[in-house]
C-alpha cells in the first residue's frame, strides 16, 4: 500500500474515536475474515468500534474469532449526544399545492420539540406510513468514520450506505467493477483477496499497534479462502508475502486449511479482476503417446582368435640300446707317449 495512503488512514483512525465497519449482505469467508481482522485491531486502540453486516451469518463463518460481535444495524442514540435525525416523506418538486412551509416549535409543556408540514390548497399525498426516519444519522455513538470491506455494490446496503459528507468513508476493495465511492476509496486489483488489503495495512501500524494472533489467523483463513489455498493460478506473490508476516504472528495454515474445508470454497479469486484476466479457454490437447527411444545396437567384439595352450613337449621314448653298441662305445686310450717328456723342436723366428 503506497506511503500516502497509510499516513491518510492512520490520521483517520487518530482523529476519530466513533468508528464502524461494514460487510456486505451474505460475505464470503475472505471479506468476513478481513472486516472482522480490522474490527479487532482497531479495538486494540482504545476506539468504539463495531462490526455491521445486513444478513446473518452462515455456519461457515462461525470459526472467524469475533463473529460474535457482528450486527445488522449502525448503533443507535443511546445519550443523545451527537448526531444527527433526518426525517423524510414523499415530495415532487416542482409541484404546487402540497405543502405550503415546514417549521418547529416547542412544545414546553410535555418537553418536545414538534416539526410541522403545514398543507397546501391540495393536501398532503403522503400517510404516516411514508414518513422515515433515517437510523444511519442516529445515536451518540454515530460512527464518524467508516470502512466499506469488500462493499462492491454500496447501493445493496440500504440505510447502511451513508452518504452524510460529515462521515468518512474508506471503501476497500479489490474487485474491477467498483465505482471507487467514498471520501478514501482503496480500490485495487492485484490483490487477489481483501484480507490481503486488510493485513497489509494493519501490519504498518505497528509498533503503535501490534497485531494479535486471532486477527493474524483471521486474516490467513481469508487468504486461504480467497486462493484456494495458494493453489490457484491468479494468487498474486503479495498472498505468499502478507502470509508469511501472518505466520510470524502465530497464523497456523493447518488451522487455515480446516476452515477453508469447513466453508467448502469452490470459487476462488475473482475472475472479473483487471489484473488477474481469465486465463484463455484452449482447445482439448490429445495425451502424447510417449515414444519408445531408439535401440543403439550393441557393438559386437571383434572376434578373438582362441587362445592356444602352449604344447608342453612330450618326452622322447628312450630306444633300448643294443649290447653291441653299448660294447663299441668306450672311452678312448692314450697315446703311449703322453706322459712323456716333450722337446721343443720348433722356430720362433719369423
Amino acid at each position: 500500500m503506497p506511503n500516502e495512503l497509510v499516513q491518510r488512514l492512520k490520521d483517520l483512525l487518530v482523529k476519530n474515536q466513533e468508528i464502524a465497519i461494514i460487510v456486505p449482505g451474505n460475505p464470503s469467508l475472505d471479506t468476513m475474515a478481513a472486516g472482522l481482522s480490522l474490527f479487532l485491531v482497531i479495538e486494540q486502540m482504545g476506539k468504539h468500534v463495531s462490526i455491521v453486516c445486513p444478513t446473518q451469518p452462515t455456519v461457515a463463518l462461525s470459526s472467524l474469532v469475533g463473529i460474535d460481535k457482528l450486527t445488522s444495524q449502525l448503533p443507535l442514540n443511546q445519550g443523545g449526544v451527537g448526531g444527527d435525525l433526518i426525517v423524510s416523506f414523499p415530495y415532487r418538486q416542482g409541484e404546487t399545492g402540497q405543502i405550503e412551509k415546514v417549521e418547529y416549535e416547542h412544545d414546553e409543556v410535555n418537553s418536545r420539540l414538534k416539526i410541522v408540514v403545514h398543507a397546501g390548497e391540495q393536501g398532503l399525498h403522503f400517510s404516516q406510513s411514508d414518513v422515515q426516519f433515517d437510523q444511519q444519522m442516529r445515536g451518540g455513538n454515530t460512527p464518524t468514520l467508516i470502512f466499506y470491506v469488500g462493499v462492491t455494490h454500496p447501493e445493496a446496503l440500504g440505510n447502511l450506505f451513508v452518504t452524510d459528507q460529515n462521515v468518512n468513508t474508506v471503501n476497500i476493495d479489490n474487485k474491477a467493477e467498483n465505482p471507487k465511492y467514498g471520501t478514501l476509496p482503496i480500490v485495487d486489483t492485484r490483490w487477489s483477496s481483501v484480507s490481503e488489503q486488510v493485513a497489509d495495512f494493519v501490519t504498518l501500524l505497528e509498533p503503535q499497534v501490534v497485531v494479535q494472533r486471532d486477527a493474524a489467523q483471521n486474516l490467513l483463513d481469508g487468504i486461504s479462502y480467497a486462493t484456494q489455498d495458494f493453489t490457484n493460478a491468479r494468487t498474486s506473490y503479495l498472498a505468499f508475502e502478507v502470509a508469511g508476516i501472518l505466520m510470524k504472528k502465530g497464523a497456523s495454515r493447518d488451522v487455515a486449511k480446516q476452515v477453508v474445508s469447513v466453508s467448502g470454497n469452490t470459487q476462488g479469486v475473482s475472475t472479473t479482476s483487471e489484473y488477474f484476466p481469465p486465463l484463455p479457454q484452449q482447445a482439448p490437447v490429445a495425451p502424447v503417446q510417449p515414444q519408445p527411444a531408439p535401440v543403439q545396437p550393441t557393438p559386437q567384439p571383434a572376434p578373438v582368435a582362441p587362445i592356444s595352450q602352449p604344447v608342453q613337449p612330450q618326452p622322447m621314448p628312450s630306444q633300448p640300446v643294443a649290447p653291441a653298441a653299448q660294447a663299441t662305445q668306450m672311452p678312448p686310450v692314450a697315446p703311449p707317449d703322453w706322459l712323456t717328456p716333450k722337446v721343443y723342436k720348433g722356430s720362433t723366428l719369423i
